[in-house]
């Protein structure tokens, strides 16, 4: 029989398996793009702690109305640092006129009649969007931070017959 492993080769094979254990080839120390990074709770923490809301008001010169009289809607937003506000008005129900007069303030006015002697109620919502945009310079180069906020109010008005 023919011996194959002779010393001086075999005791290198081991010796080069035992370096390639300690140093752990097959592995990696790069991490992987394509899993999902840890999470920074503190850092969570802190931006939460920066976030914003809108703080939207609306005034309502009458919340009860005969046919044909107006109501005038006037809209506050405050707390907003930023860029963009935009208010929408919209006539949910579609009973009477909603003209808009600026992003602020509104006017509606209820029908002239009403089909029956019943009372009505107008659904008016104010849907509100601020967009706001901080962008900052820090060492490690220019920091952004966008972010969008709404808030809808609902304005029921009561439509009588006259």
């Amino acid at each position: 029989m023919i011996n194959l492993c002779k010393q001086p080769i075999c005791s290198h094979i081991v010796l080069l398996g035992f370096v390639l254990l300690l140093v752990g080839c097959g592995g990696s120390s790069i991490q992987n793009p394509v899993q999902e990074p840890e999470e920074d709770t503190d850092n969570l923490t802190q931006v939460d702690a920066n976030h914003q809301s809108l703080n939207v008001a609306v005034e309502v010169s009458k919340s009860t109305v005969q046919t044909g009289e107006a109501v005038n809607l006037k809209a506050t937003v405050d707390g907003i640092r930023g860029t963009n506000l935009i208010l929408n008005w919209v006539n949910v129900t579609g009973y009477g006129e909603l003209s808009v007069v600026n992003q602020h303030s509104a006017l509606w006015t209820a029908p002239k009649s009403l089909d029956s002697l019943e009372v009505k109620v107008e659904v008016i919502q104010l849907i509100a969007t601020g967009v706001s945009q901080v962008i900052s310079v820090k060492e490690s180069g220019v920091d952004t931070d966008t972010e969008v906020l709404t808030d809808t109010k609902t304005i029921l008005l009561t439509v009588t017959p006259s």
